[in-house]
């Protein structure tokens, strides 16, 4: 397409005649018409002017270049999305062979306690194509929960070994709750990491001796100073739960809401 080709277009876009746009320009319409013949080219301070006029570029006007249109894009490498996802995946994988050494090195019951965790991770990593790098952290701490928690029973009155491991399950439980405040995951992320955390909690009392049933965690007055700990987060973090899913219930039903009260 020539450049008249290119302003007799541009000028019916805009609905003005060979007229109207000689006297925006400061021109005679006789030198609009060459113009659109092809019969003279506009000087370089024309040209401004009626870009200035249509709204649009001057490569736009001379060129007919589209801002952003310069040619097909080409994909080079992987993007951002892609690498994330492929580091996921083999984070998972990384999870799974955790797993089934953390399970043949212990025996029976152990050995599921300390894996379903991370197998349920694994396979998460492997599936999906959402963030879990919030739910791979908690399943960490489950791992290490089961494994040195019942340290916690015995924070004030074990061994310095013992201290220093219940120290490490409430620092890390700390950091994972204050993350999970900043960047809250789904609603049902949050009941299933709930249910498992009780889950593992009441595990590790099975596993030490204690054979408490469910109900019996939320004795406080028979539950040592670490268990007492254990009991109020859970019951803090059911309350507070609760009330997230709520306001997401009522946001939802309300943006639903919406719609049909504008119709």
């Amino acid at each position: 397409m020539t450049l008249g080709e290119r302003l007799i277009q541009l000028r019916a876009k805009a609905g003005l005649s060979q007229d109207t746009l000689a006297e925006q320009l400061g021109v005679s319409r006789q030198s609009v018409s060459k113009w659109e013949n092809d019969a003279s080219v506009p000087d370089l301070e024309k040209l401004v002017k009626l870009s200035g006029v249509f709204g649009i570029s001057l490569d736009e006007l001379v060129k007919g270049e589209v801002p952003g249109s310069a040619g097909p894009i080409v994909k080079v490498g992987v993007t951002a999305e892609e690498l994330w996802l492929h580091r996921q995946r083999l984070l998972g994988l990384l999870l799974l062979l955790a797993s089934v050494l953390l399970g043949t090195r212990s025996e029976g019951t152990w050995g599921i306690l300390f894996a379903w965790p991370l197998v349920t991770c694994g396979i998460l990593c492997l599936l999906c194509r959402r963030p879990l790098g919030l739910v791979c952290a908690w399943g960490a701490w489950l791992t290490h929960f089961v494994s040195v928690g019942a340290s916690l029973f015995y924070i004030f009155e074990g061994t310095r070994i013992d201290s220093f491991m219940a120290l490490t399950v409430v620092i890390s439980l700390g950091i994972l709750t204050a993350y999970s405040f900043c960047h809250p995951p789904s609603a049902s992320v949050c009941w299933f990491l709930l249910v498992a955390a009780l889950y593992q909690y009441r595990n590790i009392c099975w596993l030490f001796g204690e054979p408490l049933g469910y109900l019996d965690l939320f004795r406080l007055s028979s539950l040592p100073a670490g268990g007492k700990f254990l009991t109020l987060y859970w019951l803090t973090m059911l309350v507070l739960i609760a009330v997230y899913t709520a306001r997401k219930w009522q946001s939802s039903r309300k943006c639903s809401s919406e719609p049909k009260s504008k119709s």
